[in-house]
């Protein structure tokens, strides 16, 4: 046997074949082939391997198997106009080797398969020939290239561009499961029982919670399974205030346990402020009665507690319990985000609060209302009061719950907003997300700031004068009035541009500096406005939702809030940016590419959300805070301003939003790879590279390349190590 022995491609299950040209059918829902023989498999372990095939009507994964791992690797495989062709390192342990047959039509083809090992100059080639095909033409001609390389060469190790370049061409994974998580982060990190008990005994304080449930109608096997892994819990110091009827079921609870508490249901009011009003404890929560908490989840939340007692609220990730009792349906939650508690519930399941604080805002006010609105609302009037509320980013509740019933839900927004500003209208967005919008105190001019270059773009297969078609969208569609516009041009805007700058009343001033720099021309542009409210936005945008500059005001106008950025879309409609998150301490945008209407993480893309940064094709700042941050950044001449800008507003304590509701085109090309001049990128890890170590509004198991709120196995030990860390 041979290292460069041929593999071959055998039917493992679910698989018929049609015919000798490589044609096959389904039989089954895993349709799998096998790669062998098995030595010749083993021999490939832990190399660099180049593969191909032919695939029609099929999208191939190559499953890994290795030893030690609970979970294959797999890597779905990168079709191109002659078949696929990928670059994939295997692990050492690889002892199995298999393609499963994804998105199947009902025959499909599955032919030339090659498989053999790709020397370090081999990979080179192919990696360095993936990146430039991703790259627009533009930037793939020679001269281009080569400026590009050289510059990487001055400016960064060899290693680093090795790394850059193999992971920038690499096969792309599907997302992990949730059962290979827990497995690899979950479990691994988390200390034994009799660690566990020992820090009980090490805690300085340890504070009475207490949880509180109405269990009217529930489930008996859920009620009794909910209120054991309360008994089970590690944490000793809790009582429950169990608000149900004396029923037969309630009898076979646990007897001889003072903590569970049995309250008669009132006569009027609701259950929950029953429970509250017998509450002892200095922190609650409350509880779902089919839902269960991990034995360790009072013990995470007091250790953090005691660790920052200044915290009136903290709440934890959660996941559902699905129909066969098992786990699965994760939420991985942000740290806290006022304004995507606005879209959403996304505190949910455990979530205490300091008791003090929860009766200074009048329990559970409303009546007759669905139990989860009734969490909302308290949530909502907590938050009112404090925002010194933490996040433990485990997974310590699993529930059957469902969310908040819409109509209450929105009754809960629609009070918030009332007490915080007014209301302008609540709309529901899907289950359990919500827009809540406030009505403009004022309204304020609003400059428009665009640099340009004058240049055409090829549009729906025409040719299009990108500023004067921006400059004619934004006064046709937007419904704002109080709007200037002020466009930086390059002194050379040809005259059928400068005539349409005049008849949309917008006006120019000329960057006249030799060198690109469009920091420096913002902050001209900037200058040269006058609005109170200052919206930079590129030149390839045209406006789809006339009231985006309304959209836009109402979440600037909330007390802490310093940057808003839109949803833009490409010209074919998917998402180009709904948000930018950090991976490795450098910025991208989440879910690029997805379909236009995609909900995303739980309503990442469907509802207004908190993140570090968004993009400066189109962002509003105010004035003010613009000129406190001295505006710009003007040693970032083309990469990373407008981030720099936002994680600066950041640093005065103001929050950057994602506005769902404003909605643009953006025409750059979907293919477009980011391209970014070395230098930039080095200073920008040195100034922020600290801080970014840790994005807190994308979970650390979620893949970085790209960012879609997807599980990736390989970020897996970065965040076991991350509880690690938070238990010692």
């Amino acid at each position: 046997m041979t290292r460069r022995e041929a593999l071959g491609l055998y039917p493992l299950r679910d698989l018929r074949r049609v015919a000798d040209d490589g044609t096959w059918s389904a039989t089954g829902p895993d349709p799998v082939f096998a790669l062998g023989p098995a030595a010749a498999v083993a021999a490939l372990s832990g190399t660099r391997i180049r593969l191909r095939c032919r695939p029609e009507a099929v999208q191939p994964v190559l499953a890994v198997e290795a030893a030690g791992e609970a979970e294959p690797r797999r890597y779905r495989l990168t079709p191109r106009e002659d078949g696929t062709d990928d670059l994939i390192r295997l692990p050492p342990g690889t002892r199995a080797l298999r393609l499963e047959a994804t998105e199947t039509g009902p025959r499909f083809r599955l032919d030339g398969l090659r498989v053999e090992p790709a020397g370090r100059m081999a990979a080179a080639v192919l990696s360095a020939r993936t990146i430039i095909e991703r790259l627009p033409p533009q930037e793939r001609r020679p001269l281009r290239l080569l400026r590009r390389a050289s510059g990487l060469v001055r400016s960064v190790p060899p290693q680093e561009i090795w790394r850059r370049l193999t992971r920038a061409a690499q096969t792309r994974r599907p997302p992990a499961s949730y059962a290979a998580w827990i497995e690899a982060v979950e479990t691994k990190a988390l200390p034994p029982a009799e660690t566990l008990r020992a820090q009980v005994a090490a805690l300085p304080e340890r504070p009475l919670i207490s949880l509180l449930m109405a269990a009217e109608g529930a489930e008996p096997a859920h009620l009794a399974e909910a209120v054991a892994s309360l008994t089970a819990q590690i944490y000793p110091d809790w009582e429950l205030c169990l608000v149900a009827d004396p029923s037969a079921a309630l009898q076979a609870l646990p007897s001889g346990d003072g903590r569970v508490r049995l309250l008669s249901p009132p006569a009027g009011g609701n259950a929950l402020d029953a429970a509250l009003a017998q509450a002892r404890g200095a922190y609650l929560a409350t509880m779902e009665p089919d839902a269960r908490l991990a034995p360790h989840a009072l013990l995470a939340l007091v250790r953090r507690l005691t660790r920052e007692p200044g915290l009136d609220g903290l709440y934890s990730d959660e996941d559902r319990i699905g129909p066969d009792g098992g786990r699965c349906e994760p939420y991985f939650k942000p740290d806290w985000s006022p304004e995507t508690l606005e879209g959403s519930f996304y505190l949910g399941g455990l979530a205490v609060y300091r008791t003090a604080l929860v009766r200074a805002v009048g329990g559970f006010s409303a009546e007759g209302e669905d139990g989860r609105a009734l969490d909302y609302d308290l949530a909502l009037r907590v938050t009112e009061r404090s925002d010194r509320i933490g996040h433990v980013a485990q997974v310590l509740c699993h529930r059957r719950g469902r969310d908040p019933e819409p109509e209450a839900a929105a009754r809960a927004l629609a009070g918030r907003a009332r007490r915080t500003g007014g209301l302008d209208v609540v709309r529901v967005l899907g289950p359990g997300h919500f827009a809540l919008r406030r009505p403009l105190a004022t309204r304020p001019l609003v400059s428009i700031v665009i640099p340009t270059a004058g240049r055409d773009s090829i549009i729906g297969g025409r040719s299009v004068d990108l500023l004067a078609a921006c400059l004619g969208s934004i006064r046709a569609t937007s419904r704002y009035e109080a709007i200037e516009i002020v466009a930086v041009d390059n002194g050379d805007l040809r005259p059928q541009t400068r005539e349409a700058v005049e008849r949309f009343g917008a006006r120019t001033i000329t960057w006249d500096r030799p060198v690109f720099n469009v920091a420096a021309k913002m902050n001209l542009g900037a200058r040269a406005a006058t609005g109170a409210v200052l919206v930079f936005l590129n030149d390839d945008i045209s406006v789809i939702t006339p009231d985006w500059i309304e959209a836009m005001l109402a979440q600037l106008a909330i007390p802490g809030v310093g940057a808003v950025g839109p949803k833009l879309l490409f010209e074919d409609g998917s998402l180009q940016h709904a948000g930018v998150t950090f991976g490795e301490g450098l910025p991208d945008h989440v879910r690029r590419g997805f379909p236009g209407d995609d909900a995303g993480y739980h309503g990442s893309s469907l509802a207004n959300r908190n993140y570090l940064a968004v993009t400066g094709a189109c962002v509003m700042v105010r004035r003010a805070d613009f000129e406190a941050v001295e505006g710009f950044d003007e040693g970032y001449a083309i990469n990373y301003n407008d981030i720099d800008l936002c994680l600066r507003l950041g640093e005065r304590g103001l929050r950057t939003v994602y506005c769902a509701e404003a909605c643009l085109h953006h025409y750059e090309s979907r293919n477009r790879v980011p391209t970014v001049d070395p230098a930039e990128q080095a200073r920008f890890r040195r100034r922020w590279g600290t801080r970014l170590a840790r994005d807190p509004y994308y979970p650390d198991s979620f893949g970085i390349r790209p960012p879609a709120f997807a599980l990736d196995a390989e970020r897996f030990p970065h965040a076991a190590r991350r509880m690690i860390e938070a238990w010692r």
